[in-house]
């Protein structure tokens, strides 16, 4: 009987110790979720948060939420809504699900996406994601639309203004040489006073004319990222694309920063889409590519171009290149000249300004724009720019022969705190690194001194005790002069330091970071990871 009771609590302990097991399976597994994930009480106060949820409000540790109700994490206007609108379908239903804004330890606005489930004890089970990125990018393409329209209707003043210049310009060369003409073979002094007036007020009218001729000619450059400016143009432009017409976009994985006139540029990949597509006949498709080249190298044509233009001129690489590609009715090589020459058009249609703006482009920009084009086969446009990131030349790709750092597959990861540690070193992870975390940035130095080509990029906090994160990328660049730096902080007050490759603030969402991290050179990450199906606490080696 002892020997039955023995098997059956030892069976019971086993059955116990597997229960614990997957329990803490599934709770290492909501620490490291991309998602918040929290549970309030029956009186609204939160009894446990993972560190995703914490640090969406700005929290560096889960423990100074807990005991906290949910309500101070939200703003009394919020609070009346939640009061009218949700509360009462969460009581009725037992879930709700939508959108919410709530509010930062810092006191910014958190845009939020809810999932609420009620609790068999009364309490409430939420699930939510940063959505800000989503909020982001809604506002970019309205402010690019915004942008587009503004220009367009620049662009009709620009037009009026040089149409009338131009007419005023023959007028008053006329004028201006005939009261010459009259005033030297007048000798009247009464007369010649006359004549010196028409002279005088013809060049004041002249210095107008300038005016208008130059009339919104100015580019106003700024760094910017073109393949999200050609992303959002293409999407804005899609309805004009629906069958049996296809638009195919093919976006660079690299964050392709250059300087130039935002608006024209991107004035000009919709003049060049708007292009592609009145050229196209039924089931014709125009594809669109962004990628970053090294040197001087020419583009893969579908075809042997019978016409070719080719316009300013690059010196500097690497460079971001855009491709427009079409298979429609294509142009003769006058009919190519054509095109950039305003108020030209070989459409019949239109007001022939479309391809013209890619003067305005290069006006006092360094950049090169080549077409090649043959009839009944298509056009090909490609618009070369050089790379810059923060106002820095963005280094060519070292060659693999030599054993290139860019090709590295090491993240070194260091934050004093360490839940930011690892959330950063998950990111990390899910970007294709192979993360190496750090508390203490002097030890975290140590080992990048003994291995600097194994890693491909660093991230660091910059107000650390031991070290501060300015020091740190010092001596980090001291010993890897193209070492790629990432500085995540919630004090990025200038002046930064020199050779960042970019700063990412604190409250910083794991979407935010994996985009700001990027991906390796050559993103070979192992496909074993992809069938993992535990996790351990901490996702990253640390000191």
């Amino acid at each position: 009987m002892l020997e039955a009771k023995s098997a059956s609590l030892y069976e019971a302990k086993e059955r116990l110790s597997e229960e614990t097991a997957k329990v803490q399976r599934l709770s290492t597994a909501i620490d490291v979720s991309a998602d918040g994930v929290a549970i309030a009480d029956a009186t609204g106060v939160y009894t446990y948060m993972n560190p995703m949820h914490a640090s969406m409000f700005g929290y560096a540790s889960v423990d100074d939420c807990l005991g906290r109700s949910w309500t101070t994490f939200y703003s009394d206007d919020v609070l009346s809504v939640f009061e009218r609108e949700v509360m009462p379908a969460f009581t009725r239903d037992g879930y709700w699900r939508g959108e919410a804004t709530g509010r930062a330890q810092d006191g910014s606005s958190v845009h939020q996406s809810l999932s609420l489930t009620a609790l068999s004890d009364g309490g409430i089970l939420c699930v939510t994601r940063d959505i800000a990125i989503d909020k982001r990018r809604e506002g970019q393409r309205e402010q690019l639309q915004a942008m587009l329209a503004d220009a367009e209707r620049r662009d009709a003043l620009g037009r009026m203004a040089s149409s009338v210049a131009h007419d005023f310009a023959n007028i008053l060369t006329a004028i201006n040489a005939s009261a010459r003409l009259l005033r030297n073979s007048n000798t009247s002094p009464k007369d010649e006073l006359m004549f010196d007036r028409i002279v005088t007020s013809c060049r004041q009218a002249n210095d107008l004319v300038d005016d208008l001729v130059t009339f919104d000619a100015t580019p106003v450059r700024e760094a910017r990222a073109i393949d999200e400016i050609v992303r959002d143009v293409a999407e804005m432009m899609s309805n004009q694309f629906s069958a049996p017409y296809r638009l195919e976009l093919a976006a660079s994985d690299e964050r392709l920063v250059c300087e130039t006139d935002p608006t024209l540029f991107a004035r000009l990949v919709a003049n060049l889409l708007k292009n592609a597509r009145e050229a196209l006949g039924p089931g014709g498709t125009v594809t669109v590519r962004t990628l970053r080249i090294d040197k001087a190298e020419p583009v893969e044509l579908p075809f042997q171009p019978s016409a070719t233009n080719h316009r300013g001129e690059l010196r500097h690489y690497p460079a971001a290149r855009l491709v427009v590609q079409d298979d429609g009715n294509g142009m003769p090589q006058e009919a190519l000249d054509q095109a950039f020459t305003p108020f030209q058009s070989s459409k019949g249609r239109g007001r022939g300004l479309g391809l013209a703006t890619i003067d305005a482009l290069l006006t006092g920009q360094e950049a090169c724009v080549a077409s090649y084009s043959r009839p009944a086969e298509g056009t090909v446009f490609v618009v070369d720019l050089p790379l810059q990131m923060a106002g820095i030349a963005v280094p060519a790709a070292a060659d693999d022969s030599e054993g290139a750092v860019s090709h590295a597959t090491g993240a070194l990861v260091i934050d004093d705190d360490e839940t930011l540690m690892n959330v950063v070193c998950e990111a990390a992870k899910r970007a294709g690194w192979d993360p190496v975390g750090f508390t203490d940035p002097v030890e975290a130095l140590k080992v990048f001194r003994a291995a600097p080509k194994a890693f491909g990029v660093v991230v660091t906090d910059r107000r650390m005790p031991q070290m501060s994160g300015d020091e740190l990328v010092r001596a980090l660049l001291a010993i890897r002069s193209d070492t790629r730096i990432v500085m995540c902080s919630g004090a990025l007050q200038p002046p930064l330091p020199v050779g960042l490759a970019a700063t990412l603030a604190k409250p910083a969402s794991l979407d935010d970071l994996i985009e700001t991290i990027g991906a390796p050179v050559d993103d070979q990450v192992d496909q074993d990871r992809t069938q993992e199906t535990e996790h351990e606490n901490s996702h990253c080696r640390r000191s």
